[in-house]
């Protein structure tokens, strides 16, 4: 597997935690909990750009990754 590959299925699988944080958030009548999941979202939010970025880097500095 392929560097490019690695970051990819990271970012893919992070958005994916996103949506399943988001929806355990608004499947509880708990605030504290839907607030924990929810700044639990958030945090993996704040790292897909930075995933993003590393991957557009790979793809510029490495030409098989084009």
């Amino acid at each position: 597997m392929t560097t490019k590959t690695r970051i990819e299925q990271t970012v893919a699988g992070a958005q994916s935690l996103v949506g399943q944080l988001k929806t355990c958030a608004m499947d509880t009548d708990v605030p504290a909990v839907q607030d924990m999941y929810n700044d639990m979202a958030h945090q993996i939010e704040e790292m897909i750009p930075k995933l993003q970025g590393r991957l557009r880097h790979v793809q510029k500095e490495e030409p098989q990754y084009r």
